[in-house]
């Protein structure tokens, strides 16, 4: 809350669409993002890989500005509208309130973002790598939920097969562990540990 406070008031509102891509770092200009409505998705740039889904309030482009390397980008999910700060002004003004400890604690929630994505999907199965998604879809509001289609939730965010999800997918509603009707998660009633 103090970051959002503190940079409230710098840089210029910009409004954001649908699809639109958001990167911190572009050819010679590093700029902050404070966003206090919208969705988002964090998605890997190298693969488009979906890291996580990502809810205002929030700011973006603090460590990307710091150690430059294009490594992720965000995507937004509706309409909205957020102040776009300059870097160098940013960083500046975190030295003079002395607010970085403050931004130590904003980074650290993005490692453990990263750091959760890393446990549901790295060394583990193609069924775990889909339970954790399903769980996770399941986490959304019915009505965010109605208008995401499960296999293609799970694919954006595993670069599993389609054809993986949609096998484990039909042995989970065969099982009625999961119901979907047409594409879309309705709700869960249990999912196994192991496939």
């Amino acid at each position: 809350m103090e970051l959002q406070d503190a940079l409230s008031t710098l840089g210029s509102v910009q409004t954001f669409h649908v699809q639109d891509e958001i990167h911190a770092t572009r050819e010679n200009e590093k700029s902050l993002f404070l966003f206090t409505e919208g969705n988002f998705t964090c998605i890997r740039a190298s693969d488009g890989l979906v890291i996580s889904s990502i809810h205002a309030p929030m700011i973006y482009g603090i460590a990307e500005c710091l150690r430059p390397r294009g490594g992720w980008f965000l995507k937004a999910q509706e309409l909205c509208q957020g102040r776009v700060i300059p870097a160098s002004q940013a960083f500046e003004m975190f030295t003079e309130k002395q607010l970085w400890q403050s931004v130590a604690i904003t980074l650290s929630w993005y490692i453990q973002v990263v750091t959760y994505r890393e446990e549901h999907l790295i060394g583990v199965t193609a069924y775990v790598m889909v339970r954790n998604k399903l769980l996770e879809l399941n986490l959304l509001a019915p009505e965010t939920r109605a208008n995401v289609n499960v296999a293609d939730y799970i694919q954006e965010r595993t670069q599993l097969a389609h054809s993986t999800i949609m096998a484990i997918l039909g042995e989970l509603r065969r099982g009625d562990y999961v119901e979907i009707k047409r594409g879309r998660l309705m709700g869960i009633k249990h999912l196994p540990k192991e496939y």
